[in-house]
């Protein structure tokens, strides 16, 4: 298989439509699941018995004062961790789904690379905003652990990339169901 178009991205997309199969997938969605179950229970490490949000990344849109009632409910040492959280461990989550999924996209949309040739490197879109995410949550937990303080710009950045993230991830999720469905209708015209 062989895409016309040049460049870098496509050079990229392309590697992965080469590459990508069913064993590449099942093994990147296990170690999706098993990193999932880890970032679970380290959660648990700024989690607030009865509270309302467990991280700010799972809501859809905050507001400072969201933010301000997630902070206010936790020790010092619960928000460190949430930093922690953010920097390393959710930070290295983004790129394990984001991979996982642009493997799925690529071996499902394989038949079709050629029309849709980056189609497979939405799922990286997505990544980015996490990381955007993560960033100024990290960058507000440590402004809060300092003196309380909350910025509006980094609330509204936060806020929004998650959102933006969420919805790409919805995208993402139609686009595997799209290509499940093509996948199905071809493989039922080839036995007709």
């Amino acid at each position: 298989m062989r895409i016309k178009k040049s460049g870098l991205l496509t050079s990229f997309s392309q590697f992965f439509y080469i590459k990508a199969n069913w064993k590449n997938g099942l093994m990147s969605t296990m170690l999706f699941s098993g990193y999932l179950i880890f970032l679970s229970y380290y959660g648990k490490s700024f989690e607030v018995s009865g509270g309302k949000v467990k991280s700010l990344g799972t809501t859809f849109g905050f507001e400072v004062r969201d933010v301000t009632a997630f902070f206010t409910e936790r020790t010092d040492q619960m928000i460190t961790s949430y930093i922690n959280f953010n920097q390393v461990w959710d930070f290295l989550f983004a790129i394990i789904y984001g991979v996982m999924y642009v493997i799925w996209l690529s071996v499902i949309y394989k038949p079709y690379a050629q029309k849709l040739w980056v189609i497979n490197l939405i799922p990286f879109t997505q990544v980015i905003f996490d990381w955007v995410e993560n960033i100024n949550l990290a960058s507000l937990s440590k402004a809060f652990l300092v003196d309380e303080s909350i910025s509006n710009s980094a609330v509204t950045n936060a806020s929004t990339a998650s959102s933006i993230k969420w919805v790409i991830s919805l995208v993402v999720y139609l686009l595997i169901i799209i290509g499940i469905l093509l996948r199905l209708v071809k493989t039922k015209k080839k036995h007709s």
